[in-house]
């Protein structure tokens, strides 16, 4: 009974190790959820037309669902991404970098700060409006282990997107049409002062 016991107990200890590290050789899994909370309210209007602002925040949660190397760090990169009115082209809002791992947790989760963008609407057509995002996953070389966006990005585009930062643009294809002065975001340059948006 005790050889029994104890070639269960061998069985069992084996298993978990083999169970182990198999579980690190294989690619980490995950699921990126994304969340936006967004409301707008008019500040002002007159002959010209109407001047709003924009405030939106976006909640991103990471679960692991296998693979990996639970304790390996990593970092959540969230792009915010806007729209300029009067150009029609993409930018960044704002850059949120945070590091984490699974060891303890299997889900992850990071709330971004509420941005407040301004705009106007009727005969002046100016400022900008939060459009989308991209999460990217990476791991401590800074590869792509996982990435979730709103719309489609080429991968051209997300490398330019990452190199860059704040001071990209890009169009609705997610082709990189230029960079914005290197001392302002990209798209800063849209939000018109007469809204008073905020600092962000």
């Amino acid at each position: 009974m005790k050889c029994l016991l104890k070639g269960f107990l061998t069985v069992a200890v084996l298993g978990a190790v083999v169970a182990a590290e198999a579980q690190s050789k294989f690619p980490l899994k995950m699921d990126i959820d994304v969340s936006t909370r967004k409301n707008t309210r008019s500040i002002g209007a007159g002959a010209e037309g109407e001047a709003k602002v924009e405030n939106v925040s976006l909640r991103v949660r990471v679960r692991h669902t296998g693979g990996g190397d639970k304790k390996q760090p990593l970092t959540a990169e969230v792009y915010v991404i806007g729209r300029q009115i009067h150009t029609g082209y993409y930018g960044i809002i704002d850059v949120v970098k945070k590091e984490f791992n699974f060891s303890e947790e299997s889900l992850f989760e990071l709330t971004t700060k509420e941005y407040s963008l301004g705009r106007t609407s009727g005969n002046i057509n100016v400022g900008g409006t939060y459009e989308t995002f991209l999460v990217v996953i990476s791991d401590e070389k800074g590869e792509i282990l996982d990435y979730r966006s709103g719309r489609v990005l080429r991968e051209e585009g997300i490398a330019f997107i990452r190199e860059l930062g704040p001071k990209t643009l890009f169009d609705r294809d997610g082709n990189v049409v230029g960079k914005a002065d290197p001392e302002k975001s990209a798209f800063k340059d849209a939000v018109p002062a007469a809204t008073n948006p905020g600092s962000y």
